[in-house]
């Protein structure tokens, strides 16, 4: 559709009409570049609203538009929200909207020829442009889906057949060449059922005193899952008992396979490989003997990817149909049924076929060197996407490269460059420190650290930073007050930990975590402090003598102003509490010998309660129910202890909701139980004198 030419079009505007009227809807026709478009305006029926719609809809043959003149924007969206507006029953249009029977006509015509047999008498014209509208989208359907059943039947037939060697490829590399041997015993002797070579032999597994036992060959006695040697062809194989098989018995792996698409394409194919072993048997008389064994490599593609230049990849999919049985779809199946491609060995000529392909470069090869087991398909899309992987494939950068492979890429500095160290984001000399530590990426973050501050750290500080940011991820925040050498010196005398001098030392299990442990209770304590608006250019503050000590305080300074701004805040929120107190005591005051019950003074004691007893009376849900007067917040005490928190209870009239102690416990539960029902018989006896006092 072309916007910018319908934009310069003027629009017809529209003349007042009687008010029962909300829209005056404007119909004409145009031809731009031969094509006929059907325009529809839409104008408020309104004195300032006349000259400019509010809505234009523009329709082709193919297409449709609707602009909106005030924002100046296009959508392709439906109808639906310009229904909202004019109304979606016949009768309910023509009420609200002004259309002369001609524009109707018009609608009408160009709509009609679109899709045949709906006539005017029983819809609206908003009905035939929403199934002008309908029938588009599903012509674009059709041909969109023929374009991909195309382009993939183009695919299948350029893709080249698997190599012939594959099968002896995955039997001498994913399954090592294992063989089963089945054998079962009868006397002195023993029958063998090779899976490489298939025969059965009958062997002897002990000499006898006979003549004739100088002329066998004897084989010591078969144990299950023990290795041995074929009598027949000499292969060696794994002892399995005949008795125990129960049918056909297998193993399975994966791998991936690199071949050229067309000139210079490659397709990379996920296979499943699974190696059968069966043993058969037959009945002889009322025995069951061996006859034979077999075994077999089985291979099944699971998913094509196919990579050309200048193109996304496209990744096929391996289906069945028990209608069509097995075909090939580009689109993955759904939920927990679908096809995911893990990382496997690669087939070891695949790396030989790509010389010629546009991928050739791609330092893969360099990579599964590295890495035997891996996603093949992942590493080249990411290549794709990233050319530079060559680059730090070929240098040793395994890490990063893995790192990236799994789509981690909040390591690249600048996505544009053409240079390692600019990539990365790293000072060019410490490229060669990166390629020591095969690219670690807690290193790398370190030094992209040190370049981003302008720092020059030596190898000593870089493992020191390494170890500091793995325990509390942030070391910028101390930065500010003083240097990585003097914040090192002082953590190694804190923990008792010295920092390795080199970048091939590392610290032991045991003294990692102790350095971690103290790095995380240093940055907590400097994160306390700026909050409490200390200034840490004092060196007091800044490297205390006793860290666990300076720790403790602030964390009880912090917690106590916490409690301040919580009792602040409660107070201001909720003042119907400390109001309705003495009304509340006289209804629920009660003492005995032994605990005194009486409801909350104020929020803030609220909290202090919830905070004391470790439970979340103090959230406000509670404080909300208790200001409103839906349910009423009271303290049990001891009488020696009057002030000290013990019970809270929630109480809705007479009725007890729910009682608690500490944490959530029920201390003295019989006990306390007994004494509530006595408290409830109290209150219920006194609502029923204030009801006789009150009729009386």
């Amino acid at each position: 559709m072309k916007k910018k030419a319908i934009e310069r079009i003027p629009f017809k505007g529209s003349r007042r009409k009687k008010e029962r009227y909300s829209n005056i809807v404007s119909v004409f026709t145009k031809e731009i570049e031969n094509s006929p478009h059907l325009f529809i305006e839409i104008y408020k029926n309104k004195r300032n609203e006349r000259e400019i719609p509010w809505i234009r809809m523009v329709f082709t043959a193919t297409d449709w538009g609707l602009y909106y003149p005030e924002k100046g924007t296009w959508s392709s969206a439906g109808l639906e929200e310009i229904n909202r507006q004019l109304g979606h029953c016949k009768k309910d249009i023509e009420a609200k909207n002004f259309i002369q029977n001609r524009d109707v006509d018009t609608i009408w015509d160009f709509c009609r020829g679109r899709y045949g047999l709906k006539t005017k008498e029983y819809d609206a014209w908003t009905g035939a442009l929403e199934n002008l509208i309908g029938r588009i989208k599903n012509e674009r359907w059709h041909k969109r889906n023929n374009n991909r059943r195309i382009r993939l039947q183009e695919r299948q037939q350029n893709t080249p057949a698997l190599p012939e060697d594959l099968e002896k490829w995955a039997d001498r590399t994913l399954f090592k060449k294992e063989h089963f041997m089945y054998y079962k015993r009868h006397g002195r002797y023993v029958d063998i059922a090779c899976s490489a070579c298939g025969h059965v032999t009958t062997t002897a597994t002990k000499p006898t005193e006979g003549f004739e036992s100088q002329f066998e060959k004897i084989i010591p006695v078969p144990r299950a899952n023990t290795t041995g040697y074929c009598p027949y062809c000499n292969t060696k194989g794994t002892y399995k008992t005949s008795g125990t098989v129960k049918g056909p018995y297998m193993l399975n792996s994966k791998c991936f396979v690199a071949q050229p698409y067309k000139e210079t394409g490659v397709v990379v194919r996920y296979i499943n490989v699974d190696k059968i072993y069966s043993l058969d048997l037959a009945l002889e008389g009322i025995c069951e003997i061996m006859t034979g064994a077999k075994e077999r490599i089985s291979i099944t593609e699971l998913t094509r990817t196919y990579f050309e230049k200048g193109k996304r990849p496209q990744t096929d999919y391996h289906k069945y149909s028990a209608i069509s049985g097995e075909f090939w779809d580009d689109c993955n199946l759904d939920g927990y049924r679908n096809i995911r491609i893990e990382p496997a060995k690669i087939y070891e000529k695949s790396f030989e076929m790509l010389k010629d392909t546009f991928l050739q470069y791609s330092g893969a090869k360099e990579y599964v060197n590295y890495k035997t087991s891996c996603n093949l398909e992942q590493y080249l899309t990411r290549y794709m996407q990233y050319p530079q992987m060559e680059m730090l494939s070929k240098m040793g950068l395994y890490r990063i490269v893995e790192f990236m492979t799994k789509c981690e890429l909040g390591i690249i500095a600048d996505r544009a460059a053409a240079r390692p160290e600019d990539f990365l984001g790293i000072r060019k000399e410490r490229l060669k420190d990166l390629i020591t530590v095969q690219g670690d990426i807690a290193y790398l973050k370190v030094w992209q650290f040190e370049r981003r501050n302008s720092l020059r750290l030596t190898e000593q500080e870089s493992v020191f930073i390494r170890e500091y940011t793995s325990a509390t991820t942030d070391i910028t925040e101390i930065l500010d007050y003083t240097t990585v050498t003097k914040l090192m010196h002082k953590i190694e005398n804190y923990s008792g930990v010295s920092i390795p001098k080199t970048l091939e030392g590392e610290l032991c299990g045991r003294a990692a975590d102790v350095f971690r442990t103290t790095a995380q209770l240093y940055a907590d304590y400097i994160h306390m402090r700026l909050q409490r608006g200390y200034d840490l250019h004092n060196q007091i503050f800044l490297f205390p003598r006793n860290l666990q000590q300076a720790h403790d305080q602030m964390v009880l300074e912090t917690r106590t102003e916490e409690q301040k701004k919580r009792e602040r805040e409660v107070a201001e929120r909720y003042p119907d509490i400390r109001k309705n107190y003495r009304k509340l005591r006289n209804t629920y005051f009660y003492e005995d010998e032994t605990f005194l019950i009486r409801p909350a003074r104020s929020a803030e004691e609220i909290v202090t309660e919830g905070r004391f007893l470790h439970h979340c009376v103090g959230g406000n849900n509670y404080l909300e129910k208790h200001n409103t007067g839906k349910t009423t917040i009271l303290f049990l005490r001891t009488k020696q202890n009057p002030e000290t928190p013990y019970i809270t209870v929630e109480i809705q009239g007479t009725n007890i909701l729910q009682w608690y102690g500490i944490r959530d416990t029920k201390p003295d539960k019989k006990r306390i139980e007994s004494w509530l029902e006595k408290y409830t018989r109290f209150l219920f006896l006194e609502k029923e004198q204030r009801i006789r006092a009150n009729i009386a």
